[in-house]
């Protein structure tokens, strides 16, 4: 007796031409620049990333590609390092492909980040505050909004003014309706659309968005705070380099020369 399975053939469906295509030119890519990203494109207007791809398309590579034609091509390039993007994968990536380093390339996705108005029920970012300062607000009604958002105000000159800074939403927490207006109004624009790095693998090492993300200005102050800090160290325990040499140096000829005076007097 036939089973029903006997005469069936094999699946034998080709893959499209192009998604053949793409896998081989992902692979391709991933051993022909020093660092390799993964990004993560969900809610990002196709307009801003125009923009960026734009801004930055002589720099940076953007291939754009569905999930699992990306996640074949890591699983069979040549460098084995990308196979650690393969885990972060999220709904909408894609991947970029550059000779900057990874913190480079970070640094700048995030400068082309571009600020938004809040919408109700959107979750803040960061800490969403009012600062001081005059309004264009006439008083009224407002006056109780602002109440209801701990914002202190008092009329001046006819307009409402901020007497103090306030939080108005916390970072993590939704934007309230009544928030909304005021924070537009005021031309506090808090949210943040752009394209999130979210691991990028360079030479042999895999670094995490957490990672890359770091406040270039403040590291840089905070490496010539260390810098003063160590030379007074070196001059205070007589530590010879040739910086502090020369500064011993000069500073022993400015105090001979203040002696000289007193020197010379009493001789």
């Amino acid at each position: 007796m036939a089973t029903g399975t006997k005469n069936q053939k094999p699946n034998t469906r080709k893959v499209p031409a192009w998604k053949v295509s793409k896998v081989d030119e992902i692979k391709k890519l991933t051993t022909s620049y020093s660092t390799i990203a993964l990004l993560d494109l969900t809610s990002l207007p196709a307009k801003q990333l125009q923009i960026v791809r734009k801004k930055l398309g002589e720099k940076i590579k953007f291939i754009i590609a569905r999930k699992i034609l990306i996640q074949k091509a890591l699983e069979s390039s040549a460098n084995p390092k990308v196979k650690d993007l393969i885990q972060h994968l999220g709904k909408e990536p894609a991947m970029i492909f550059t000779n900057l380093n990874a913190f480079e390339v970070f640094a700048q996705l995030k400068h082309n980040r571009q600020s938004l108005p809040a919408k109700a029920g959107q979750l803040a970012p960061t800490d969403i505050w009012v600062q001081p300062g005059p309004t264009p607000f006439a008083p009224g009604p407002i006056i109780s909004e602002f109440a209801q958002l701990k914002i202190k105000a008092k009329p001046v000159n006819g307009k409402l003014e901020i007497l103090q800074p306030a939080l108005v939403v916390k970072a993590g927490e939704p934007v309230p309706k009544l928030a909304v207006g005021i924070l537009s109004k005021l031309g506090i624009e808090p949210m943040q659309v752009g394209i999130n790095l979210i691991a990028a693998v360079e030479g042999s090492d895999l670094y995490l968005s957490s990672i890359l993300d770091i406040d270039t200005d403040k590291l840089i102050a905070n490496i010539q705070i260390a810098h003063m800090d160590a030379f007074k160290l070196g001059v205070e325990q007589k530590i010879l380099t040739k910086e502090i040499a020369e500064y011993l140096l000069a500073k022993a000829e400015r105090d001979a020369k203040a002696l000289e005076p007193i020197v010379n007097v009493q001789v």
